[in-house]
């Protein structure tokens, strides 16, 4: 097994600017603060500034900063300065923040750090979906929230860019430029006189360099150690290359004046002018990406919406990078650990109770970079019989191999979990490369006799526009049925605080509930299911006036409507609708669920008005 250790590494991270650009799609990032005892201050030099610093990365994000905790410990900023632990805050967008699981694979790269530190060392991911350093430093959630928690001799990792590039209406609230909206490259002087583009406030309002200041000088005010991190680059090829676009060095956005300039540039501009040590993400994941190609890195390093948001691997190896970074300028180095070269997520399977004889299955995204040879095989062993694997769900056996090129690969490993007898099971997925062992995965579960309920459920648009079911237990589900409904361009939208693709319908003519337009959702159990309980995350798209009722019958004759009033949403923020149930549906039954959308200012000639849609969900308990 190759591992990679981030203490002992003797590569040093480039510091040297490449040329490089910004994209224009709505992205978020995150960064994060540390905080480090006296004597781990001292042998901790950036070499970039000549100051002396510290720092690790953050893994917690919410829009309830009191409900914040890190994925590497749970102690707090100030409890860490009492027992000689280091503190890092991470502050950025979706492409750094916290997603749950069922966001798999998307994930954000500050989730990686904290398991490439040991246990003295505390992360704290302020990271949210949608934020610009301007909407960032402006909200009161955010920026005016966190600096308070930020104590002397913290580390805090700053990294923007993604969302300062919107544009339109956008602007006012999310939009800056690299430098100055006046055209000129010289972040310094844009202060004074009103913003072009926005009357309300002044040209150092919308200045990505102006932010960044603003940030590493209440930092280091606080006594804390502020480190700029540049964006990572969208997956924009022109041929083999990431576009200039694509590394953030933006053109001319909408009817602009004057192009957006270089971002990755300002911030560097930034660290040179008051000493703060820099990080070039943008060079490191052009390198990455590149290295991989357009296809492979669709495959492997993006998720399938778009072009930004990272997933399980890609999100591993930007945070390699930054901790090579950082190890390079001397920080933290003592703190840092071995990282096996497989991850795993989840990181463990968990069945609760299962017919005996019946087979339940569940997936694991694994990654692994650092691989060597570069060409080979990772296997992987299931504990017992009970549990069977499969890379196709065609073929189970009790080992399975991996081919991999390129020393990296994102792979499906299918579990199927098959109680024989009434008992629990548990053990661990192992998985071994040319003879070492690159770790394990905890299954469980337990077996029950027939008769006694088993969780069940169906759910449907978790994956963007799909419209295939998800299903676990004893039910299946049929795809969706859009009844004179069409399916419109899916879009990006915080779930749960969490950048999220959602699927969309177009909502735009009629202006009353019509019998005809609906989304149909059917489950039908191999056994009693009792429907306990029925929700969805619904929202208005495009305005603000789409509004639904939710329905269900288990005859498709009588229906009964969930929703005592008419289901209205504020525009593009998801609602979560959670009803509980007491629905029984008969073995040879089906329970259908339909969704009726209208527009209420709707008209011959409305146009772009849609109904947004993730997790619709019938759960439940199925009896044999």
């Amino acid at each position: 097994m190759k591992k990679f250790s981030a203490l002992a590494a003797s590569l040093l991270l480039s510091l040297t600017l490449a040329a490089c650009g910004g994209g224009g799609s709505n992205d978020s990032g995150s960064t994060s603060a540390s905080n480090t005892t006296s004597s781990a201050r001292s042998s901790a030099t950036a070499t970039s500034s000549g100051s002396s610093l510290a720092a690790s990365s953050a893994a917690t994000s919410s829009s309830s900063l009191a409900d914040s905790s890190s994925s590497a410990t749970s102690s707090t900023a100030s409890s860490s300065a009492t027992t000689g632990g280091v503190t890092i805050h991470m502050l950025g967008d979706s492409t750094m923040t916290i997603y749950t699981e069922d966001r798999r694979p998307q994930m954000g790269w500050g989730e990686k750090m904290p398991m490439f530190f040991n246990s003295s060392v505390t992360v704290k991911n302020w990271a949210l979906g949608g934020r610009s350093s301007r909407s960032f430093y402006n909200e009161a959630t955010r920026w005016p929230a966190i600096l308070p928690l930020i104590n002397a001799g913290d580390y805090v990792i700053i990294q923007f860019a993604h969302n300062d590039q919107k544009y339109g209406s956008d602007y006012a609230v999310y939009g800056t430029y690299a430098f100055c909206s006046d055209g000129s490259g010289d972040g310094e002087a844009c202060t004074g006189a009103v913003d072009a583009l926005d009357s309300s406030a002044q040209k150092n309002e919308h200045s990505y360099y102006q932010y960044l200041k603003k940030y590493v000088s209440e930092i280091k005010a606080k006594g804390a150690y502020p480190i700029l991190m540049s964006p990572i680059v969208r997956k924009y090829f022109s041929g083999s290359s990431i576009t200039a676009e694509g590394q953030h060095n933006v053109a001319i956005k909408g009817t602009e004046t004057y192009a957006r300039g270089d971002y990755p540039a300002a911030m560097k501009a930034v660290a040179t002018k008051y000493g703060v040590p820099f990080v070039d993400l943008t060079a490191e994941t052009k390198t990455i990406v590149e290295s991989y190609g357009d296809t492979a890195a669709t495959a492997n390093l993006y998720i399938a919406a778009d072009s930004t948001h990272p997933q399980v691997l890609f999100a591993t190896l930007i945070a390699k990078k930054a901790v090579e970074g950082m190890k390079s300028l001397n920080i933290l180095t003592p703190y840092m650990v071995d990282v096996s070269s497989l991850v795993a997520s989840p990181s463990s399977l968990a069945w609760s109770t299962r017919y005996v004889n019946v087979a339940s299955t569940k997936s694991i995204t694994l990654s692994a970079f650092d691989l060597a040879p570069a060409t080979g095989t990772v296997t992987a062993t299931s504990p017992s019989s009970a549990f069977e694997l499969s890379l196709d769900q065609t073929t189970w056996s009790n080992a399975v191999t991996v081919d991999y090129t390129n020393a990296a690969f994102t792979k499906t490993l299918y579990v199927r979990f098959t109680p024989t007898a009434v008992q629990d099971y548990s053990g661990n997925i192992s998985f071994s490369q040319a003879g070492s062992s690159l770790g394990t995965v905890a299954v469980s579960g337990s077996g029950v006799a027939a008769g006694a309920g088993v969780d069940s459920y169906a759910t449907w648009f978790t994956a963007g526009t799909s419209v295939t079911a998800v299903t676990d237990g004893l039910v299946t589900a049929s795809d969706v049925l859009a009844s004179d409904l069409t399916a419109t361009t899916s879009k990006v939208i915080a779930v749960d605080g969490q950048d999220t693709t959602v699927a969309r319908y177009s909502v735009n003519t009629w202006a009353s509930r019509d019998e005809g337009k609906y989304l149909e959702f059917a489950v039908k159990p191999s056994g009693a299911f009792s429907v306990s309980a029925i929700s969805a995350y619904l929202t208005t798209s495009g305005g603000s006036t789409v509004v639904a009722d939710m329905d269900y019958s288990t005859d498709k004759v009588s229906w009964t409507k969930l929703n005592s009033t008419t289901l209205a949403f504020s525009k593009d923020a998801m609602t979560k609708l959670e009803y509980s149930t007491t629905i029984q549906v008969a073995a040879t039954g089906t329970l259908y669920l339909r969704i009726y959308p209208w527009n209420t200012s709707g008209s011959a000639t409305t146009t772009g008005k849609s109904l947004g849609l993730y997790g619709v969900k019938i759960f439940g308990k199925v009896s044999q």
